[in-house]
């Protein structure tokens, strides 16, 4: 399956392929199949092919259908042919998906009535390819291709039930003189079936998987702020709750810390939103360079950071908030116009052990209270939400 995937990755995801290409990728299939089918009936008719297999195979009527065979794999070489000429000057053409899906389920009609519509190759095919067919292909194209399926097999085996025409004609044998399924019909119906096994399993795993891969992206797309890539406000709230749900189970401690940068606007109106952006972008960087790993940093909202510690008292976060604050007032940014920005955050600091019944909305609210008692104590300074102030 890494192989698979290695070789999706070349070549792209046949799911954005035009529909020319698909055609084609369709065609080529069908001609791998005729072809399987031709070099089976030729060996059977080959000196090479035990004499036994006459006790099984219909020599005579692939002695009467070469020119059938012959025919169909000369036309389904012709089609891939043309459709890949065609694909460049026509990419998206619904004509081609026509052709292909229809061409498809007309041939492997004639297989089926060979070798017996009530047979595992053709029950494979059967239930299988209209799958494929609507992941890959205009559903008009492939309910047309199916029904005119489901219709032929049921006329062929309908006229087989009263004797109007042969069923499996190719077919010798199916069981032995004992009653016993026969080890050639079982070997050969599977050698039919599994390019089709083959192709749906290896298309059912890579659309699966992109699938996954989609939602994973979307889901990432939809946790994380698009400027900074930290969590964004509802990413970060979460992470905060299952925090809190943690520290109320374990009895551990933790804080939280809100940060909002000094005297944003001022640069927004001075320099620009873009350095404004820049500002955030980097604020991001050293905020989530200074804390520890296991800590959660997000976007709480415009300049506004969320940092979530877990396992820290009062005093282990404070030392970690100074740390992140110095860290900011010793960067220097540089805008696109040669500009050299400082900056400096206010911080406001709450600890879960001075009130460990506090819900997570009156941690945010303790934090930012202290946050405003930084603003205004003359911004660029941590400051602790105090259990004294629970008091009063």
């Amino acid at each position: 399956m890494l192989r698979v995937r290695k070789l999706m990755e070349k070549y792209g995801n046949p799911l954005e392929w035009t529909a020319g290409t698909r055609a084609a990728l369709l065609l080529g299939l069908t001609l791998a199949v005729h072809t399987q089918y031709f070099l089976w009936a030729y060996y059977q008719l080959s000196p090479l092919a035990p004499e036994a297999n006459q006790n099984y195979v219909n020599i005579a009527f692939l002695n009467q259908h070469k020119i059938y065979l012959n025919s169909i794999l000369l036309l389904s070489i012709l089609l891939f042919v043309l459709v890949l000429l065609l694909r460049r000057r026509f990419p998206n053409s619904e004509f081609h998906e026509y052709i292909a899906t229809q061409y498809f389920s007309f041939t492997l009609l004639y297989c089926a009535y060979a070798v017996g519509t009530m047979s595992v190759a053709t029950g494979v095919v059967l239930a299988g390819a209209p799958v494929v067919g609507f992941i890959l292909f205009n559903r008009r194209a492939v309910i047309l291709a199916f029904t005119i399926s489901v219709i032929g097999q049921w006329v062929v085996s309908y006229s087989s039930t009263f004797g109007d025409m042969p069923y499996a004609p190719v077919v010798k044998n199916l069981q032995e003189a004992d009653g016993a399924l026969s080890h050639f019909w079982l070997y050969t119906m599977y050698y039919f079936a599994a390019p089709h096994l083959i192709v749906i399993t290896v298309f059912a795993y890579h659309v699966l998987s992109r699938w996954r891969q989609r939602e994973d992206e979307i889901r990432q797309l939809s946790l994380t702020d698009p400027l900074t890539h930290l969590s964004n406000r509802r990413s970060v709230l979460s992470s905060l709750s299952l925090e809190h749900e943690r520290s109320r189970r374990h009895g551990a401690s933790f804080s939280i810390l809100l940060v909002d940068l000094d005297h944003f606007k001022r640069i927004n109106d001075s320099w620009g939103h873009p350095a404004g952006d820049q500002v955030l972008v980097e604020t991001a960087k050293t905020l989530k360079n200074s804390v520890r790993q296991n800590d959660h940093v997000g976007r709480y909202g415009g300049e506004e950071f969320l940092v979530i510690l877990p396992g820290t008292d009062t005093e282990g976060a404070y030392q970690l908030a100074e740390r992140c604050r110095e860290q900011l007032e010793r960067m220097k940014i540089l805008t696109a116009d040669g500009s050299m920005l400082r900056i400096t955050a206010s911080m406001g600091l709450f600890c879960n052990e001075l009130l460990s019944s506090a819900s997570t909305e009156k941690m945010l609210h303790y934090a930012d209270e202290a946050l405003y008692k930084a603003k205004e104590g003359g911004r660029n300074r941590v400051v602790k939400f105090l259990q004294e102030e629970l008091d009063t």
